[in-house]
């Protein structure tokens, strides 16, 4: 998993860093604040699961 790589801290802290900015921009994408919220997460959530083969 890529939150257990020994690379993967840098990657996962410019995400969390991008978080409110992407939550703007869904938000601007959808108009709703809490569907903006939850596409992020899900996006993080898929990220997290992913191998770094994929």
């Amino acid at each position: 998993m890529p939150g257990h790589e020994a690379g993967t801290g840098h990657a996962l802290g410019a995400i969390i860093g991008e978080r409110r900015t992407l939550i703007n921009l869904a938000y601007r994408l959808l108009g709703s604040a809490i569907e903006a919220e939850d596409v992020v997460q899900e996006t993080y959530s898929r990220w997290y699961a992913m191998t770094e083969a994929e």
